[in-house]
């Protein structure tokens, strides 16, 4: 398989693909490909769709339906049950297969963003090299990544699911100074619609126009600093796909402590999340923001506790999929013990690491590739 594979789970015809296969010709990268994982709402469309842009542009272009799915995930029958139908964690089933075919990186990407007219493959190909950047760090622990950000009308504001009490209703503080680091993942900022919590959406609209130039092109956040992020517009190492996972059953926000897992990797292998460039548009798809709301509110409820206690685990492996193991039992073990949390909360967290342990599993259990 390609060195870079975009990975996009859909229930459209995924015409938006049409412009990164331009994009990729005109910068000159061949060594690519895309895999579409497509749901039962999928439009039977799709498929002969992408195998249009296979022919026309000279690019490994594969859609892949429910029965393809399973039938490439036939000798992982726990993967494939874990897996709902009508879900957008069925990204994940691209991850696995782009990983078992040898791919170098992954650049998950949602059907509603659209590139602009820069070097959209070539932005991410630091993912998984060593590269000099700016490196920030703040003294509480988290940086909220937005800050690097333009809002058209200057509104100050955060990503989804960043931890309430790490808020800080004042100028950040940070120091920032060029380092070269490793990149393990790397998010493109989304222009317009951005990534936001429904009760901002509820509360004002808002409209990221650029990057502040001070930021760009791009900046890595120390691995003692943290932030949440989502999974479009994201890109993985080779190393990261293995530990990278969103447990269908924690609900919306399961991406955004599927990110805090991240950084705690990342901290352990001493290694960055990168943000910046490529930029893309959000054109969003239709959502219910009340139900968006009731959906998230489970989750940040919950959150501050679960990145504390991701914080107080201490971790001696050296790998990142040894660490994820460790990771994932030590937690378990000291969950029972956290103090003021409600049952529903520590339900939640628990079920999420279980089912992380699932895909952790998988991996172990697989030669390497």
């Amino acid at each position: 398989m390609q060195k870079t594979v975009l990975i996009t789970t859909t229930i459209r015809v995924p015409t938006f693909l049409e412009a990164i296969c331009r994009n990729s010709i005109r910068y000159g990268h061949e060594d690519i490909a895309f895999l579409i994982i497509g749901d039962l709402k999928t439009p039977a469309a799709a498929g002969p769709f992408c195998e249009k842009l296979s022919k026309q542009y000279k690019r490994d272009v594969r859609y892949l339906n429910i029965e393809q799915q399973n039938k490439a995930l036939a000798d992982y029958p726990r993967l494939k049950e874990l897996m709902p139908v009508n879900h957008a964690a069925r990204k994940m089933i691209g991850n696995f297969l782009a990983y078992l075919g040898g791919c170098e990186r992954v650049v998950m990407i949602d059907d509603d963003n659209f590139i602009t007219e820069e070097d959209f493959i070539g932005a991410y190909e630091m993912v998984g090299r060593q590269i000099e950047m700016d490196v920030i760090q703040t003294e509480t622990g988290w940086f909220n990544v937005y800050e690097a950000v333009q809002e058209a009308n200057g509104i100050p504001f955060y990503p989804r699911g960043f931890p309430w009490s790490k808020r800080l209703y004042q100028k950040e503080v940070f120091s920032r100074q060029k380092n070269k680091v490793t990149v393990a993942a790397k998010q493109g900022i989304v222009l317009e619609d951005t990534d936001v919590d429904a009760v901002t959406r509820l509360f004002w609209p808002l409209r990221v126009v650029g990057m502040k130039k001070d930021f760009e092109p791009q900046f890595a956040l120390d691995p003692t600093t943290w932030s949440s992020f989502n999974n479009q517009n994201t890109a993985l190492s080779r190393a990261a796909i293995p530990v990278y996972f969103t447990p269908p059953t924690t609900g919306r926000n399961a991406d955004i402590w599927t990110a805090f897992i991240l950084c705690r990797l990342t901290e352990q292998m001493r290694e960055v999340i990168a943000y910046g460039h490529p930029l893309v548009r959000q054109v969003r798809n239709p959502h219910n923001l009340w139900k968006d709301l009731e959906d998230e509110w489970k989750n940040n409820r919950a959150t501050d506790p679960f990145v504390d206690l991701l914080r107080s685990v201490d971790l001696k492996e050296a790998t990142y999929l040894g660490a994820l193991e460790e990771l994932l039992k030590k937690s378990l073990e000291k969950l029972p013990t956290v103090k003021n949390m409600a049952d529903q909360d520590r339900q939640l967290i628990h079920d999420f690491l279980t089912e992380y342990q699932i895909w952790q599993s998988l991996f172990s259990e697989i030669p390497t590739v």
